[in-house]
């Protein structure tokens, strides 16, 4: 008895430290135990996925092994298909199952036990002893039958813990697939040839398989045109091959299955200039066809430069990436077939510097009409005066308001920015002024509001058009007394703040039509500051262009460098009615239908656009008659002669009702603007009259 608990205290500790077969058996064959005494202990476990058994021993070199039971060698012992226990002398057994007497596992045996291991009436298998050996007493066999118990608990729980390790390995492995199939999706969408397809696709299926080689075969006129690319020493070397005997890679061309090619069958395909082509590193090769839309494209050829039978999973994952190849394939087909009618176009480089232009706290411009904005923002920036932006939605108002806080002596505060558009009516009191808790219902917590939160800063009102009327008069005596109320506080605070606000409508009809308070739209327009369209400044669009596509293009990792010439000339002539705003949203339009370096721009929604500027031609005059308001052209074509013209007869005079500028039916700015570009000076107009 005493032994028995001794073996009792070795088996609870082993069960800590075990967590496979191979441990269970070196424990039960080479740990001394005393209540168990045999020469060698097998077990036999059944496979939950072919149900065939699996025997695991010790060799005469004490080396653990395994040995597969499959239909054929079943035979070899049946008694490992009887469900109970079996015990037998070594004679009997050798003559019963002759063929046991040369399997290693089952050698000078002279008694023979077979103990089924079960677990909750379940089978796992067998546990078996060779020339077992127990103790005489009365409760021996309560014993061993606890001791086999124990031993079927601890092999249950390495089952368990196996199975757990696979599926998380499982689950591991199917986010590593899932990722990698992104990745590659990303970089094969985005090429422009089968050069470019092919070189990135070996920089990830090197990394992970290790594969430096790769084809892509297509089926032309009778012939099969492969395109090859392998890594040489970091270099990609390109072939272009043509072959007609598709013996090899039948399987693939007639049923659309993988076809794996050994070592020999390379072998036998280089010696033949009429099959497909491989490299002298190559030791075996999977062709999967490429599948766009239930019609095959191609074929993909996998290349490996060691001897590889191909994994299931790996075909899988093949098949995976050459249906998001067809797609890339098709994509380049249709790509390259709207290239030739632009052979002959000019190219803009993007990466042309803008170093002499201005550039103002992301404001890039040259035009004159923008500089004038700009010196506007350095004049007032400096004092704490109140700041009224107006301009079109899209103009970049925000940036404008920006500018003024970092060039002021806030800015090491930050700004406050409140889009009055988009805070409630029955927030907006609370956002703007803050609150107290249990000011109304909902009020769980003190807030603070916008003006607090803005103190010995700047506050940005985008949207001013759209405070609620009732409101107003709470703002105009914010900015009057520089004094705050929180909702549900009867307490002044005081509160240093300057004001920024910003519109897109006209304040002034609001005010006429008693939708905006008179006296706070006087409190407002203490410095205005107008920010003109993007139509009005025209020759900002190319630097615009290129800063936003060097931008997004860094961004979504490709490498645009040009745009073409004709496309350029199209967005300058377009009206931009979104404006800056707009112009970036179909930039990353263009980035993200880009394949190559050249920007791919969808002009054809622009040309056919109602909102398309005029061509500059003479007829622009007389097409005004009949087109709709909405469709003219905001400014009128204007050549040099023209302004000279009117310059003559004005004597040099810009503006005013008897100037130049009103003349021609421009703003003074655009043609001032206009005049600086063609070397015109008004001072030498007034000599002339």
């Amino acid at each position: 008895m005493e032994n028995f608990e001794s073996d009792l205290m070795i088996f609870s500790k082993a069960l800590l430290s075990i967590n496979d077969i191979s441990g269970v058996i070196n424990f039960l064959n080479n740990e001394s135990l005393l209540f168990i005494n045999a020469d060698r202990v097998n077990i036999i476990l059944k496979d939950d996925i072919n149900a065939q058994s699996i025997l695991y021993y010790q060799d005469a070199n004490k080396n653990f092994q395994r040995y597969d039971y499959s239909e054929d060698n079943l035979s070899l012992h049946h008694v490992v298909s009887c469900e109970y226990s079996h015990y037998i002398n070594g004679e009997e057994l050798y003559r019963t199952f002759p063929q046991l007497s040369i399997h290693p596992a089952y050698t000078n045996i002279q008694t023979y036990c077979k103990i089924p291991l079960l677990i909750a009436n379940q089978q796992l298998g067998a546990i078996e002893y060779i020339n077992l050996r127990l103790p005489s007493y009365d409760d021996v066999e309560k014993q061993f039958k606890l001791f086999n118990n124990m031993v079927a608990a601890m092999i249950e729980h390495i089952l368990e813990h196996q199975i757990a390790s696979s599926l998380t390995q499982q689950l591991s492995n199917e986010h590593k697939d899932y990722q990698f199939l992104v990745d590659i999706t990303n970089a094969v969408i985005n090429q422009s040839s089968k050069k470019e397809l092919i070189s990135s696709l070996l920089h990830f299926l090197y990394q992970r398989f290790g594969m430096n080689e790769l084809s892509i075969i297509q089926s032309q006129d009778g012939h099969y045109n492969q395109y090859s690319g392998g890594d040489i020493e970091g270099e990609i070397d390109y072939q272009c091959h043509f072959f007609t005997d598709d013996s090899m890679i039948k399987n693939a061309v007639e049923n659309n299955k993988a076809v794996i090619l050994t070592a020999a069958d390379i072998y036998t395909l280089r010696g033949d200039d009429n099959s497909p082509y491989f490299s002298t590193l190559a030791k075996s090769a999977c062709v999967i066809p490429m599948i766009f839309r239930g019609v095959t494209i191609g074929y993909i050829c996998y290349v490996k430069a060691v001897e590889s039978q191909f994994e299931s999973g790996e075909i899988e994952l093949f098949k995976q990436i050459s249906a998001r190849v067809a797609l890339a394939m098709h994509s380049i087909k249709v790509h390259q077939s709207a290239i030739p009618h632009r052979s002959q176009t000019k190219f803009i480089s993007i990466e042309d510097s803008y170093d002499e232009h201005a550039i103002f706290d992301d404001i890039i411009s040259q035009s004159e009409v923008m500089n004038k904005v700009l010196e506007q923002v350095a004049l007032v920036a400096s004092c704490d005066s109140t700041v009224l932006i107006l301009g079109e939605s899209g103009t970049g108002k925000e940036l404008i308001a920006r500018a003024i806080h970092k060039m002021s002596h806030r800015s090491k505060t930050d700004m406050v920015k409140m889009n009055c558009a988009a805070i409630p009516s029955g927030l907006f009191e609370s956002e703007l002024f803050g609150h107290e808790r249990g000011a109304f219902t909902g009020a769980v917590t003190q807030r603070v509001g916008r003006f607090e939160q803005a103190h010995k800063g700047t506050l940005f009102l985008d949207e001013i058009g759209d405070m609620p009327l009732e409101l107003q008069p709470k703002l105009l005596r914010a900015l009057q007394e520089n004094e705050i109320e929180r909702v549900g506080k009867n307490q002044l605070i005081s509160v240093d703040v300057r004001i920024v606000v910003a519109t897109n409508v006209n304040l002034l009809q609001m005010v006429q039509q008693k939708q905006f308070r008179n006296d706070l739209y006087y409190r407002l327009n203490v410095f205005p500051i107008e920010i003109p369209p993007l139509r009005e400044r025209a020759e900002d669009i190319p630097l615009l262009v290129k800063h936003f596509t060097r931008e997004l293009a860094k961004k979504m990792g490709k490498n645009i460098t040009s745009i073409a010439a004709e496309d350029m000339h199209i967005m300058q002539q377009f009206s931009w009615p979104g404006n800056v705003r707009e112009l970036r949203n179909v930039i990353e339009r263009s980035v993200i239908l880009t394949r190559g370096h050249v920007l791919n721009v969808p002009i054809q929604e622009l040309v056919s656009s109602p909102s398309i500027l005029a061509s500059k031609s003479v007829e622009v005059v007389e097409q005004d008659s009949v087109l709709p308001a909405t469709l003219k052209s905001p400014s009128p074509v204007i050549d040099k002669q023209m302004i000279v013209d009117a310059l003559i007869r004005c004597g040099g005079v810009i503006a005013g009702p008897n100037g130049a500028a009103n003349q021609l039916g421009l703003k003074r700015t655009t043609l001032l603007s206009r005049m600086q570009k063609m070397g015109l000076n008004s001072q030498d107009f007034r000599l002339i009259n």
